[in-house]
């Protein structure tokens, strides 16, 4: 199905015995139905004798018309235009899977300039100019006026005989198009807003095929991919980004999906997620401190943890056998020394380290300080039901920044992992080489 979307003029339907902007593209381009756009001075036109209905009528019988009264006085300003605009997207909703032609050749200027505008922000949308018969201003010839009979000016219009010119042509304006899009994947890109940039990439190739680079779309889908925690799949979208591997640092199975699960909270704290960025915390700590125990302090936790209708718990008893020492620090620190179920969390297994003689004291520092800033997070959100601002959250734990306490749980995930720290997020390398690439 073909939509001719336009605004009317007073080149239309007829000028000097030649067609208008609006008829002439009825006349070449064959749509199914016109949705003729009018302003009150047009409306009052077509009222008096149904001027624009019965010469699209009379080029085309079939063409389904519909007309939209807007009503508009001042058409020569810009802003009061908004219902030309709002009705050309009720179109594109009503008719989402159909072709739109836009009339870039009737109205006003400022009509003429928002239907160019709409022209290029849609691949499914073609804007058509109409040139004169002069092939420039045809201001020269009057417009049809009110008493004029539209019968004798439709029959006398030499674009009815067959040998008439198709002055239709479609602008080349994809340089607009062109700066518009890239705008758009530059902003979704560098907000880590991968789905949507995958979404504007698409529309960026359709429309600009001989300048894709054929990696770009691959490595978009794996920064999405490996944001979402699927390390494996993304890999299957793109190994590489120029010459850098995009493979984890880590073999460790259980290290990676730490470090992929680190840099999550990391783009989150840069999006500005502030409150999902402060709940991930906890989670991650809680995971780190157990690969802790395992790989360092060799703890068995299938052995000593057991399930019970609260959930799973650490049966103290059996832990007390098995790691005397750890034992020992947690009932030494805990504020519950007695219990002989625990629901293990990062703050009990950091009283378990607490006087372990073989705990490295830069380590434990780095864990206690961790926990207290997240500790008085914690207070300040269960406290208080309203949204926090960084500055209200970093006042609350005394610190300077959410990027500091960032930083203070990357120290700490580096000493464990017993890895050179990274600072450069692999997601900054790929939208690095991907804006490199649209330029």
């Amino acid at each position: 199905m073909r939509i001719l979307y336009t605004p009317v003029g007073d080149t239309d339907p007829i000028r000097g015995c030649y067609d208008g902007g609006m008829l002439h593209i009825v006349r070449h381009y064959n749509p199914d139905m016109a949705i003729l756009v009018l302003s009150k001075d047009m409306e009052q036109k077509e009222a008096a004798n149904h001027r624009f209905t019965k010469a699209l009528k009379h080029v085309k019988a079939d063409l389904d018309i519909k007309l939209i009264h807007t009503g508009l006085e001042d058409v020569h300003r810009i802003d009061i235009l908004q219902p030309f605009v709002d009705h050309f997207y009720e179109t594109l909703s009503t008719y989402p899977d159909v072709e739109i032609l836009v009339n870039l050749s009737s109205g006003t200027p400022q009509m003429k300039l928002i239907m160019s505008y709409l022209s290029v922000e849609h691949d499914a949308v073609r804007g058509i100019q109409v040139d004169s018969p002069q092939r420039g201003s045809n201001r020269s010839e009057p417009a049809v006026n009110d008493n004029e009979d539209i019968d004798i000016i439709i029959e006398n219009n030499f674009d009815d005989q067959e040998d008439s010119e198709n002055r239709c042509h479609e602008p080349q304006m994809g340089y607009i198009k062109r700066n518009n899009i890239k705008q758009s994947l530059h902003t979704l890109i560098t907000s880590y807003k991968y789905k949507e940039a995958i979404s504007s990439y698409h529309s960026y190739k359709r429309t600009f095929e001989s300048d894709v680079v054929n990696d770009v779309l691959p490595l978009l889908e794996h920064a999405q991919l490996r944001l979402g925690l699927n390390y494996d799949d993304a890999l299957q979208k793109a190994r590489k980004v120029g010459p850098t591997s995009l493979s984890s640092l880590f073999t460790d199975k259980e290290l990676r999906k730490l470090h992929e699960f680190l840099m999550l909270m990391e783009v989150r704290l840069k999006q500005g997620q502030i409150e999902d960025f402060v709940l991930k915390t906890t989670p991650f700590m809680y995971e780190l401190m157990r690969y802790y125990f395992t790989k360092e302090l060799d703890v068995n936790w299938r052995q000593v943890e057991k399930k019970t209708s609260k959930g799973v718990r650490l049966d103290m008893v059996a832990f007390k056998n098995q790691y005397p020492k750890l034992y020992e620090s947690w009932q030494e620190n805990s504020d519950t020394p007695h219990l002989q179920e625990l629901q293990v969390s990062f703050y009990h297994m950091l009283h378990m380290l607490e006087d372990y003689d073989t705990v490295d004291s830069s380590l434990l520092k780095h864990l206690k300080e961790i926990r207290r800033i997240e500790r008085k997070i914690r207070n300040k959100i269960a406290h208080e039901v309203v949204v926090f601002t960084e500055q209200d959250i970093c006042s609350a734990a005394e610190i300077q920044s959410l990027q500091f306490f960032l930083h203070q749980i990357k120290d700490v995930f580096f000493i464990i992992a017993r890895q050179e720290k990274q600072n450069k997020l692999i997601y900054d390398t790929i939208n690095k080489y991907v804006l490199d690439q649209i330029q």
